[in-house]
């Protein structure tokens, strides 16, 4: 089925799946900050390697598992 409008960019309509999206990794990437305050807690090694993790994955949910948005076939 056609469009009858063109859209001017690939994330145009879609600002509440945006801004979730951008909560979530945002959420995720200061827990990784407060994990890495958490040295004297408990402990340099699972501090920085629990760091390390939610750093990662605020890094890559977005730019892997999210995807480019124009990297699909348009009909």
């Amino acid at each position: 089925m056609a469009r009858t409008t063109q859209r001017q960019h690939a994330g145009e309509g879609r600002l509440a799946g945006n801004l979730i999206t951008f909560l979530i990794v945002m959420a995720i990437f200061l827990a990784a900050i407060v994990c890495f305050g958490l040295e004297p807690q408990i402990g340099w090694i699972p501090a920085f390697a629990l760091g390390l993790i939610l750093f990662a994955l605020a890094f890559f949910i977005p730019q892997q598992i999210l995807g480019r948005s124009d990297s699909h076939e348009v009909d």
